[in-house]
């Protein structure tokens, strides 16, 4: 498979990636209006359901946020057939409830499961940070074994989740330790997160100030906590 990344400036366009299925365009920065007129791969929706629809609703609501950006990835003819979403982390979390200038929250990839192991996954990355966008920011992640499409893989929980980190790794990702209950609690669950290369000290400081909150809690001393 061959990658054709990045343009050069806004006017270039959209980088292809050819696969054995077929040319893939990946739109990197994709308006709200442009995903609405696209058709959704059957193959998508896993988060919610397999309901395809309601992903292609939740795709074009991100992509009309404010701080909203999604990367997608459609054929020839215009049917979405992968995604890479960051926003804002949601403020009922403990990442976002302070808004911390330049915090940003992966919420979700996903690859219709036909196109799975074209490499459409790293296309979607590199879409995502390949062109310096977010270098100045964190970006974290958070893994839940009850998000992973990993029993259509043939892969078991931990092989899938080291699939996902080496992804993910190849990108400027890195595992942090966190007493977060939702992630402490379940061996298998993990924080990612991507310090950019120009990352301010102060915003670090301020990531880095969430990892523990409950110093001596049942939390920090579960054998459930990673050493």
């Amino acid at each position: 498979m061959t990658f054709g990344f990045l343009r050069s400036n806004k006017n270039d366009p959209p980088p292809v990636l050819t696969t054995p299925r077929g040319a893939i365009t990946i739109v990197p920065a994709c308006p709200a209006a442009e995903i609405a007129a696209m058709s959704i791969d059957p193959g998508l929706g896993f988060f919610w359901h397999n309901r395809p629809d309601l992903q292609h609703e939740a795709l074009a609501k991100i992509a009309g946020l404010p701080c909203g950006r999604v990367t997608v990835a459609h054929t020839a003819e215009r049917m979405i057939i992968g995604y890479v979403t960051v926003a804002l982390p949601d403020e009922d979390t403990r990442w976002g409830r302070d808004r911390i200038e330049d915090l940003y929250e992966l919420g979700g990839i996903e690859v219709g499961r036909a196109w799975r192991g074209c490499g459409i996954s790293r296309g979607l990355m590199e879409g995502m940070f390949g062109n310096g966008v977010f270098d100045k920011a964190v970006v974290l992640a958070t893994g839940y074994r009850w998000c992973w499409d990993y029993e259509s893989s043939g892969m078991g929980i931990r092989e899938y989740r080291e699939m996902l980190h080496k992804l993910m790794q190849r990108y400027g990702f890195q595992f942090f330790e966190t007493d977060e209950p939702n992630i402490a609690w379940y061996p298998d669950n993990a924080l990612i997160a991507r310090i950019g290369k120009r990352a301010g000290r102060d915003l670090q400081a301020q990531f880095k100030g969430l990892l523990f909150e409950n110093l001596g809690s049942e939390y920090v001393m579960s054998e459930f906590v990673r050493k």
